[in-house]
């Protein structure tokens, strides 16, 4: 299998293996946290079966093709390619025009590719030709130049081919979706499963909050949210649906938007994920605030991610950048970036994996916010650090506790300092170690912070052992 970039909806033709229901911090405090990291070394990436998954939508994945194996597959169809393409240029919510010529391009490929003899120059032209297209939309989006549909077809090009059209050589397994395959019924369904995640927690968003005038909505609304703070789903639920008829009533829909959304909050909240993605959904359609737009897309890319659905995840993602972009929402396309990133990491795709990095720390440096750039450099030291790149981890783990020190964040400088102990007393340099302990160990002391203390002083106790 390539290394290169792959666009948003493409697998790579292979299977990828899913997520299970425990996160990395849990693994790390684990007992078999250590072997977790030397079983998926050296390309040998041992299946591991989800707990106990019940998502519409799920496959049961078989277990991955070794990396020496994949060199020698089979070829791939050029069917699956066009059909691969086309879902690329859905996921990324392209407009009309741009769509429409990217599509002339698969048409002709298609004609091409149904031919006796087809004609491999054509067709590889077409789809650099489709492929410049769709990344020079991606880039006016971002604001930041963009290859990535390009690499994914130059990688291609590396790999064995058969340019002649044969439909039956598409893996329907790929084409996965979610909405389609659930049949569960809308928020009627008693709340269940106390859950608590909170997403991206390395700085707060600043957004102007919409109250309604109409006093009974607003009335409606804030009852909602109270109870929902006070954990009490059912009156909640029930506030939300009186919400959403009189909104309906007054044909308010951007409330109508706002109760789809509070009540796909609510049902995510208690891992009813079935009837939070429908709410999601119905809250983007309605929805002309492209903050609340994009927020969807984020939250919906988060419980496909948790799923192990990786490529519908980076689907979503990336149209949240897309919205984001049309409100200058810099945090949430670099928080959609990071996401991406960290997925493309689990599948041991470095160089798209560091595309996405380093988008999304460009973005945080335009935003001047340290807050903010601190975050995403720690995003990108926690990833590198997972692909086992120390000497990049380090970079960005300067980078992110000089930012977090100049926004005055001493957790998350406290924090940094003892991972970068950790690295080197990983790699063997315990009196550095000690010397980034101490730099942790005063901070607390600063800042008062008694229960980094107390974590500090058991490190510094275990180095000196």
């Amino acid at each position: 299998m390539y290394n290169g970039v792959y666009p948003a909806y493409i697998r790579p033709y292979t299977q990828v293996k899913p997520k299970t229901v425990q996160r990395k911090e849990s693994e790390e405090q684990s007992k078999g946290s250590s072997s977790n990291r030397d079983e998926t070394n050296n390309g040998n990436r041992n299946y591991v079966p989800a707990n106990n998954y019940q998502l519409y939508g799920y496959r049961n994945f078989q277990p991955p093709i070794k990396e020496k194996q994949v060199n020698n597959a089979q070829s791939i169809n050029v069917s699956q390619i066009i059909t691969d393409f086309r879902g690329t240029v859905n996921a990324v919510g392209a407009p009309k025009e741009v769509t429409e010529e990217v599509l002339a391009y698969l048409k002709l490929i298609q004609t091409q590719a149904e031919k006796e003899i087809p004609n491999k120059k054509i067709i590889q032209s077409n789809l650099k030709n489709a492929s410049q297209v769709l990344d020079a939309y991606i880039t006016k989006t971002l604001k930041t130049q963009s290859n990535v549909v390009e690499n994914w077809v130059d990688a291609l090009f590396l790999q064995n081919i058969d340019y002649k059209a044969n439909p039956n050589a598409i893996n329907e397994a790929l084409k996965l979706n979610f909405e389609e395959e659930n049949n569960e019924k809308t928020p009627n369904s008693n709340l269940i499963v106390e859950t608590s995640s909170q997403e991206n927690k390395g700085f707060t968003e600043k957004e102007k909050k919409y109250i309604p005038t109409d006093e009974k909505m607003k009335h409606l609304f804030i009852k909602a949210k109270r109870a929902a703070k006070k954990r009490d789903p059912q009156t909640a639920l029930i506030t939300l649906k009186q919400a959403l008829n009189y909104a309906v009533k007054t044909e308010d829909i951007k409330m109508q938007s706002m109760v789809y959304y509070e009540t796909a909050d609510l049902y995510n909240k208690r891992g009813m994920y079935p009837q939070a993605l429908k709410s999601y959904k119905i809250a983007a359609d309605l929805a002309t605030d492209e903050n609340l737009i994009a927020k969807s897309y984020m939250k919906t890319g988060k419980i496909y991610d948790d799923a192990g659905l990786l490529e519908p995840a980076k689907k979503h993602w990336i149209s949240a950048i897309g919205y984001a972009g049309e409100s200058e929402n810099l945090p949430i396309q670099i928080k959609a970036l990071d996401n991406i990133a960290s997925v493309q990491s689990e599948v041991f795709d470095s160089k798209s994996t560091y595309t996405f990095l380093n988008l999304a720390n460009n973005l945080a440096e335009e935003t001047h916010d340290e807050k903010i750039k601190g975050y995403s450099y720690k995003k990108a030291f926690q990833i590198s650090n997972y692909l086992d790149d120390k000497s990049k981890a380090m970079q960005y783990l300067k980078k992110s506790t000089k930012s977090y020190t100049k926004a005055g964040d001493s957790k998350n400088t406290i924090e940094n300092y003892i991972s970068a102990a950790d690295i080197m007393i990983n790699i063997g340099n315990p009196l550095k170690a000690r010397a980034l302990l101490n730099k942790a160990f005063m901070t607390a002391i600063d800042t008062e912070n008694h229960e980094a203390l107390n974590i500090i002083s058991g490190r510094i106790a275990k180095l000196a052992a």
